[in-house]
């Protein structure tokens, strides 16, 4: 025992935490993604300019970045049943991971959707134009046009999305979810709060390596990407 904290059980901690880190990223992964097909949807919106949308999802964006996590899963556990009870919907059976899906994506959606369409606006308006001339469709000029020279400019920001949904999903304990955090208030409760710390520690460490580790995807993931646009520019 170092400083009053007991290593060998933070060990053993970071093994019994280890066993709920696939469904805390699965969690992760479902609302990511969720969250990038509603932030494509909303670019889609705003850049087409929709009439009776545009203003809904300008207040949308703004509450989204504007509250904490917390107050959107509470929103959408406690919130939703009750609205959609109003018009005949029962959903109170539902599985409390869609909740937790729902209200980390639609704050991704939102968090997203601010960095995608800078991105999308840095691309020149001659490129749109000389892909028009051409005769590209939509789909191709987004394809060969747009993607490769947004996605450079968007990935630093997608990646620190990334990480603060990482750090997001540390709430989910609070509607009885059994992730990383659920698990350690767990073993916390078993013990009576003995050691607490050692657990938080344990936690803290899991959190760290797979931040740490998304950092590492994400870089690879600039490097390819500034490698190619390199090689399209010599060539």
């Amino acid at each position: 025992m170092v400083l009053g904290i007991d290593f060998i059980y933070v060990i053993e901690v970071l093994v019994k935490l280890m066993k709920v880190v696939p469904y805390t990223l699965l969690i992760m992964l479902v609302s990511g993604l969720a969250g990038l097909f509603l932030a494509v949807l909303i670019l889609a919106i705003r850049i087409n300019k929709i009439k009776g949308l545009n203003p809904l999802i300008g207040v949308y964006i703004s509450f989204f970045r504007s509250t904490p996590a917390l107050i959107h899963l509470f929103l959408v556990y406690y919130g939703m049943p009750i609205v959609l009870s109003k018009i005949g919907i029962d959903i109170s059976s539902w599985n409390k991971s869609v909740f937790a899906v729902l209200s980390l994506a639609l704050f991704n959606g939102a968090y997203l959707s601010e960095i995608l369409r800078p991105a999308y606006l840095a691309v020149d308006k001659e490129q749109h134009d000389a892909a028009d001339s051409i005769g590209l469709t939509k789909f191709q000029k987004l394809h060969r046009i747009i993607i490769p020279q947004a996605v450079p400019i968007a990935l630093p920001g997608l990646g620190n999305a990334l990480i603060d949904l990482i750090k997001d999903t540390s709430v989910l304990f609070v509607i009885g979810l059994i992730d990383i955090m659920g698990k350690s208030k767990l073993l916390i409760a078993s013990d009576y709060g003995v050691k607490k710390l050692e657990v938080y520690i344990a936690a803290g460490i899991i959190y760290w390596v797979i931040t740490n580790l998304s950092n590492v995807i994400i870089n690879g993931f600039e490097k390819r990407y500034n490698l190619t646009g390199s090689q399209n520019l010599s060539g």
